[in-house]
């Protein structure tokens, strides 16, 4: 896996072959198959531990969050915590959001049903934060908008030699998700 994640986040999937994951692993091709049936069944694995990671270190972030903070102050560490997770590593962000795009259907399947699981993560957190209206299709577009936003700001700053700090992208992040919330609010506008 570590090795994985060194070779298709720096040469990309396309170059990463059986053999030179091999190489960069110290395994034989016969070790490699013991364990995979093939390169796409280990980049889902490699890009599966990545969004496993994502989605505990937010989760714990949420966990020490006080409910009786703002909104900004419970989501921001939530944010900072995958930013963190993610995108201080260009090569998890690369496997994560750039390689995993066009492998094969059977891939891309899978990069969907991820999604399909961040948004609903997204929905539960936003039902948890209360006073947001509802609407037929819970939060699919907001974290969708959301999603987005967070994958391409983390992967331009991941991918750049010259960036902001690392805690203004947070709080641009942290805007757009905190707009989103507020489009929802049930309170009356002031």
């Amino acid at each position: 896996m570590a090795a994985a994640l060194e070779v298709y986040g720096t040469q990309g999937y396309a170059r990463g072959t059986v053999s030179t994951i091999c190489a960069a692993a110290g395994l034989s091709r016969r070790q490699f198959y013991e364990l995979f049936d093939s390169r796409e069944d280990l980049l889902i694995a490699v890009y599966d531990m990545i969004h496993a990671q994502a989605r505990t270190a937010v989760l714990a972030a949420f966990a020490r969050a006080d409910p009786a903070a703002s909104l900004q102050d419970r989501v921001r560490p939530a944010i900072a915590a995958f930013f963190d997770s993610v995108a201080t590593d260009p090569r998890r962000m690369r496997i994560a959001f750039v390689e995993i795009g066009g492998v094969s259907a059977r891939v891309e399947a899978h990069r969907v049903r991820s999604r399909a699981e961040w948004t609903t993560f997204f929905g539960a957190a936003a039902a948890e934060i209360g006073g947001l209206r509802d609407s037929p299709f819970g939060f699919d577009y907001e974290a969708a908008a959301f999603i987005g936003a967070l994958t391409e700001a983390g992967h331009l700053w991941a991918s750049s030699t010259e960036r902001p700090d690392r805690d203004e992208v947070i709080d641009m992040l942290l805007a757009v998700i905190v707009a989103l919330a507020t489009r929802r609010s049930t309170a009356e506008p002031a």
